[in-house]
Parts: structure tokens; sequence; C-alpha cells
């Protein structure tokens, strides 16, 4: 047993003199330790963004209701005392209906940005999708009255539909006796 040990040992000694000598090793090793403290750098300084203590007092509660019927409705609000207040209540349209119900959202939100303006959105969530109103949503330029003009125009035409003709011409079938 002495005698496989001293093999063993002669073995990976001679592969460790091998790997040492070789330069490609010595690249690969050092390649492969600045990948290993690169990885534990970006873990430790990820660490400290999860781990983010709260500045100031707990900011309190003053309202909150919540309401959840057995039919699907609901009915949720709270208000904090910095002044963010969230309201919303919802039921479902068409129950019982399989291939029509819808679970139908309306709500708002509202708070004071970081540079003191007020913030409010108000919203509905059907089967039209989510609609969000409020002043601070971007909306797109008004459509340019010659297009709107070119619209109503086009709208105002008689719906005109012809049948596509054909672009051959059908050939006559021959009997063979």
């Amino acid at each position: 047993m002495v005698r496989q040990c001293t093999v063993c040992i002669q073995s990976q000694t001679s592969s460790t003199l091998a790997a040492q000598q070789s330069p490609t090793s010595s690249t690969s090793t050092k390649m492969k330790m600045f990948v290993a403290l690169f990885a534990v750098f970006a873990v430790a300084s990820a660490i400290g963004d999860y781990h983010h203590q709260p500045t100031g007092a707990p900011i309190k509660i003053v309202h909150s209701e919540s309401y959840h019927g057995h039919d699907g409705s609901y009915k949720f609000g709270y208000e904090s005392a910095n002044g963010i207040a969230a309201q919303e209540q919802g039921f479902v349209k068409n129950g019982g209906s399989k291939d029509h119900e819808v679970q139908v959202a309306h709500g708002y939100f509202s708070y004071t940005d970081p540079h003191g303006h007020p913030v409010s959105l108000s919203y509905v969530a059907d089967e039209h999708g989510f609609q969000a109103k409020g002043s601070h949503i971007p909306t797109p330029p008004p459509v340019p009255q010659e297009l709107v003009d070119a619209y109503a125009k086009a709208a105002s035409q008689p719906a005109h539909h012809e049948e596509p003709q054909p672009h051959y011409a059908p050939q006559p079938t021959y009997k063979h006796y």
C-alpha cells in the first residue's frame, strides 16, 4: 500500500511540475484566478444594494381599508402620512359566462414627486386593456388637420368592393374518345 501511495504522489508531483512549466497553463491559472476574484467582488458589491437601511422614521398609514367579496368583487385603499394615497375597486363582469367573463378594475393613486409636484393617476383595466390617465403621462402630438380631413373624406365614400378578376382565362375541356 505504501508503494501505491508513492506512485500516486510521484504522478501528482510530475503533473504539477508539467503544469507549472507550461506557459499556457500559468496564463490559464491567472485567468481563472482573475475571474474568481472578479466574481467574488461582484457578489460582495451586489450584497450592499440589497441591505439598504431606511433613513428616518417609518411613515405611518393614516387610513386603510380592504374588502373581498365572494363574487370576485373587491375594494382596497390606503393613505400614508406623507400624502401617498391609492384606491382600487374591482368586480367580475359577465360572471358565469365562461367565454365573456372579465375582471374589471378602477382605481387611482397619488403622491408628490421628488421635485414637490403632485402626481395623480387614474386607471381602468377591463376587456379593452389598461387605460391610464394623468397629467404627467406623455401624450402623442395632435393629428394634422390634413389627415383628419382625408380620413373623413375616405370614410364618407361608399364602400367599393370588386370581385378580383382571375389572371388567366379558363380553357375548355375536351373529351378523349
